[in-house]
């Protein structure tokens, strides 16, 4: 008896014997006409709310496969948009330059309205990680040629920073990281964590992507958290050393 009263579908159950009832009353004509059309909006409405608990569970089904299974080829379309309305961001990956090309004019924006924005590449002083990084790349153009991407990048941000100041923070890695993030306001509710492994050798984009909102739980903070790792195992740029040689000129060498 307790396991009818718990049923999921005890409102069908109760809606399909009402249904009989008054069936029968109807025909024996026991009740009448006006008294039996109520009772039939009434059932109407019963099967209205039974509709919207079967529909309510069919897109909770929906969306935990869709969690489950995001797996992408692509960026999402609308990656570059969340980007831009973004206040906090932190970005790693191997060179980033394509990122923070496609960001020029969205970066100012952010950092004038108090956004923070973290960027993390691999650094281009560590011989070994570029001779490494550069072998991992499907179409390698040699270390110098990847070297040049990442100070480029790290140039672009530092002349970025020194121009609209706030909070841009620039840092390096000394490791190859499994993946590439773009995490986006990622402690919100609205957060998204977007994820690129880095696939060996692809014959074109890295793959799989994948797209984490707050509802793809547990994988949602445990991407985020491997993020703010990589983050805070990273060095700050410009170093002291690199600092220091930029500040003397060639006439005081």
């Amino acid at each position: 008896m307790r396991a009818f009263v718990t049923d999921d579908n005890l409102d069908l159950y109760l809606l399909v014997v009402a249904g009989f009832v008054f069936t029968v009353l109807g025909i024996t004509g026991l009740v009448g006409l006006e008294k039996l059309a109520s009772a039939v909006l009434a059932l109407l409405a019963i099967l209205a709310i039974s509709q919207i608990k079967s529909r309510k569970l069919t897109q909770q089904i929906t969306r935990t496969r869709t969690g489950a299974v995001a797996l992408r080829a692509e960026f999402p379309a609308d990656l570059i948009d969340r980007r831009a309305r973004a206040s906090d961001i932190l970005l790693v990956g191997l060179t980033m330059t394509r990122t923070v090309q496609g960001m020029r004019t969205d970066l100012p924006a952010i950092l004038k309205t108090g956004g923070r924005v973290r960027v993390l590449v691999l650094d281009p002083g560590d011989e070994s990680l570029m001779v490494v990084a550069d072998r991992h790349r499907p179409h390698s153009q040699g270390v110098e040629h990847l070297r040049t991407r990442i100070r480029a990048t790290l140039d672009d941000l530092t002349a970025l920073r020194g121009r609209h100041g706030g909070r841009l923070e620039i840092r390096v890695l000394s490791s190859i990281p499994s993946a590439g993030f773009n995490c986006l306001d990622a402690h919100r509710s609205n957060g998204v964590v977007c994820v690129q492994h880095y696939e060996f050798h692809p014959e074109g984009e890295a793959a799989p992507i994948m797209v984490f909102s707050k509802n793809d739980a547990p994988w949602y903070q445990r991407f985020g958290d491997e993020a703010e790792r990589l983050w805070e195992s990273g060095a700050d740029w410009p170093s002291s050393a690199v600092a220091e040689r930029s500040s003397v000129s060639p006439s005081n060498g």
